[in-house]
């Protein structure tokens, strides 16, 4: 079955290599389970749902990667798992397609990958891995986060060195220890 896996066209080449890669970030045993429910699932639909439903898999690249394949199911999943790991969360607008960052002296607008809106940004104060969005860069020292790109209005003061995380409109700022 493993060979049938790694030939299927129905699941991305790059999905199939983050779902057969486990890292230190992984449940371990990810690739045991992922094995499991290929060898169960009937159907490539089957495999999916049992991958996408399985939480002790969702800190694994593969998973998301997955989820990507289908934009509505990634962007709820997303959304869903931040919600429950972040310990702090708003909304800020967006005029020029980005999220506002800064001190009284000095902004910058990080693009946020879509255009004018709403962005959701997340605060995790553990330093935690993320796979569901692309690591951008990091910021240190004592900055702001605008709730308007366009702005002047704080939305939070950080303070530390935080990993910035980003995905089409969300945003993670997790605390490196």
């Amino acid at each position: 079955m493993e060979k049938q896996f790694l030939e299927t066209k129905k699941i991305k080449d790059f999905t199939k290599r983050c779902l057969n890669n486990e890292s230190i970030y992984d449940y371990k045993g990810s690739i045991a389970i992922i094995k499991d429910y290929w060898n169960k699932a009937k159907t490539i639909n089957e495999f999916k749902d049992l991958i996408l439903n399985d939480k002790r898999l969702e800190d694994n690249q593969g998973y998301w990667e997955l989820a990507k394949e289908d934009i509505q199911l990634y962007d709820r999943l997303v959304l869903e798992y931040l919600g429950g790991k972040a310990d702090k969360h708003f909304t800020t607008e967006s005029d020029i397609g980005s999220l506002a960052v800064g001190t009284s002296d000095f902004k910058y607008n990080i693009g946020n990958l879509y255009g004018d809106g709403t962005n959701y940004v997340y605060i995790l104060e553990n330093n935690k891995h993320l796979s569901c969005l692309d690591f951008l860069t990091t910021i240190e020292g004592d900055f702001n986060i605008y709730d308007y790109d366009c702005g002047n209005n704080i939305a939070i003061t950080l303070h530390g060195r935080y990993a910035i995380y980003r995905g089409e409109q969300v945003f993670a700022f997790v605390k490196w220890n």
